[in-house]
């Protein structure tokens, strides 16, 4: 063997050396990153996870305290569920591999901070935690305290003027005062809809309107300052020229947990739009997804999840389309089409409400074909980072003709909706829905086989708010005295007979709106009829009876001239702040 060939073999094991070191290393870095991508895709999983747990103390502790808000004793504890009610429970509760403690502490007699902890290990040498804080206050301590506001057209056809009256604390009504004048240059925009909307942070409510002058449509928002009792911030939100879809609801309004109001309106195009109030000023409009060919919202509702920015807002369109997007605190979602045809496009054949019992859970009720009566029920679970998914559908019993307008409510206290429409037949029947999701047909579920005809809701419904153990609708028989029947959610049933309101004079009962207090299981109740008067009567929630007694809780009469008996040209908001 030649020098130069032992020289050459020993360059090549140096070689070989080095390149296996050099690999050895590379793959040391790669394994390592790819770990260190498992470990921190596996830490935000369970952080995500975490924070969602948390959020549900939190949720857990408000749906303690609205049941009895002395149930919040101050201390350390753990939580649990019985016949899906929560209550508090050791000093602590495991959830896989989570541990969930929620920290209780008296600031005043009717003020307690809760704090939501999760902790966990993220492997076998450290640990992890997060943790979320609210002031709960006693609701119930401000009963007979809080009053609020009703809203309503004054005038007729074609007058403009929108006039509001306080119920006071003491249980009266103030004298009529008018709003701000929506347009100073005409007074020919008759008030065809509106809806009342009140913060629970500022002193001030928030009012929408539709408004038709014989060729156009408009939508206003103006704002309400309590502190001044003065209107102002008038803001145009949108205006089209047509003559048809006059009785429609193409608005709806929420307040946010960050105090902001969202308003989603329609502007006769595919578009929906949206404008923010953030407490100061109108910020500029803002688009959500486009609906698609021939979706123009007929009727709009939003719903902002408990305790959150998240908005669900839900369309039903000209083209009869059901369709669903989601605002995660800053941006909308797609669109999701639910049903592409409906019995007509002029009635109210959507609406969603959030549970009160578990806030991640949200129910729909929809039209699912042009021959359709049975009601189909879709739950919306919220994951908690700002998005969610839809579940399967569920379809009610049938009813004795097709889907009309309907309406849908939560109960506190368990996962379950109260849900009520009115068919072609002039029929309203009601069912109870379920988070699984699943429909019972409550025992007298028929309320009536006559109720008034028409397009519009001739009914409502609303559960008693803090204790969720009464419902209440309230309905036309297509004559001028309106009755109720009570649901009693432990039997379910509706009571077998009707009670009656009784009415002097007016016309044949064609509207109604049923509002619960917030901080009581008090529920107002708003009547139309069809001489265009709008009364009012008060249901105790403490006697489970019509208030007698102070007279503002009665039936008052409050305007004789609204705009038309398919309209819901009246609305109430209950004191928040």
């Amino acid at each position: 063997m030649s020098k130069s060939y032992k020289l050459k073999a020993g360059f090549s094991i140096v070689e070989a050396l080095l390149a296996g070191a050099i690999l050895a290393l590379l793959l040391t870095a790669v394994v390592g990153a790819i770990i260190y991508g498992e470990d921190s895709a596996v830490s935000g999983g369970e952080r995500t996870r975490a924070l969602f747990l948390a959020e549900e103390g939190l949720e857990a502790a408000r749906n303690i305290r609205n049941l009895n808000y002395s149930n919040l004793t101050d201390g350390t504890w753990g939580l649990s569920t019985s016949t899906n009610v929560w209550t508090l429970s050791g000093t602590s509760n495991t959830i896989e591999n989570f541990n969930r403690q929620i920290s209780i502490a008296s600031v005043d007699s009717n003020t307690k901070t809760v704090t939501s902890t999760v902790s966990w290990r993220q492997n076998s040498t450290r640990s992890a935690s997060t943790s979320i804080t609210a002031r709960l206050t006693n609701w119930l301590s401000s009963v007979g305290g809080k009053g609020g506001m009703l809203v309503f057209g004054q005038g007729g056809v074609p007058a403009d003027t929108i006039v509001y009256r306080n119920l006071l604390s003491d249980g009266s009504w103030s004298a009529t005062s008018t709003t701000a004048d929506i347009d100073t240059l005409t007074t020919t925009k008759a008030l065809r809809a509106v809806s009342t909307y009140s913060s629970a942070t500022r002193n001030e409510k928030i009012i929408i309107s539709r408004h038709y002058n014989g060729s156009a449509q408009f939508i206003y928002a103006q704002v309400y300052n309590g502190g001044t009792g003065t209107w102002g911030n008038v803001q145009a939100l949108s205006t089209w020229t047509t003559t048809n879809f006059l009785d429609v609801q193409n608005f709806s309004g929420t307040y946010l947990n960050n105090g902001d109001f969202m308003v989603i309106y329609s502007d006769n195009t595919t578009i929906p739009r949206a404008r923010i109030w953030n407490g100061s000023a109108w910020l500029a409009q803002t688009s959500l997804t486009n609906l698609g060919t021939s979706q123009i919202p007929n009727v709009i509702v939003a719903r902002a999840r408990p305790g959150t920015n998240e908005v669900m807002a839900v369309f039903f369109t000209q083209g009869s389309d059901s369709i669903t997007q989601y605002y995660n605190g800053s941006v909308w979602s797609a669109i999701t089409n639910h049903s592409t045809v409906a019995p007509l496009a002029t009635k109210r054949l959507i609406d969603f409400d959030w549970s009160p019992m578990t806030t991640t859970k949200g129910a729909m009720i929809f039209a699912n074909s042009g021959t359709d009566t049975t009601l189909t029920l879709k739950i919306w679970t919220a994951n908690g980072t700002g998005g969610g998914s839809w579940g399967a559908v569920a379809n009610s019993t049938a009813s004795g003709g097709r889907l009309g307008a309907m309406s849908l409510k939560g109960r506190t206290g368990a996962e379950q909706f109260l849900a009520c429409q009115k068919d072609a037949n002039n029929d309203i029947y009601c069912y109870r829905a379920s988070t699984t999701p699943a429909w019972t047909s409550p025992t007298n579920n028929i309320l009536t086989t006559t109720s008034q005809t028409g397009i519009q809701r001739s009914f409502d419904l609303a559960y008693e708010a803090i204790s969720g153990s009464l419902g209440l609708a309230v309905y036309s028989d297509n004559t001028v005295t309106p009755k109720y029947r009570k649901y009693n959610p432990t039997t379910n049933a509706f009571d077998a007979a009707a009670s009656s309101i009784a009415v002097a004079g007016g016309g044949v009962l064609a509207t109604v709106s049923l509002i619960p207090q917030p901080d009581t299981d008090d529920i107002m109740v708003l009547m139309g009829d069809a001489n265009n008067d709008l009364r009012s009567i008060i249901w105790d929630g403490g006697s489970d009876a019509l208030y007698t007694t102070p007279v503002g809780k009665t039936l008052n009469l409050h305007g004789i001239t609204g705009s038309a008996t398919t309209d819901f040209w009246y609305d109430f908001a209950w004191d928040r702040f």
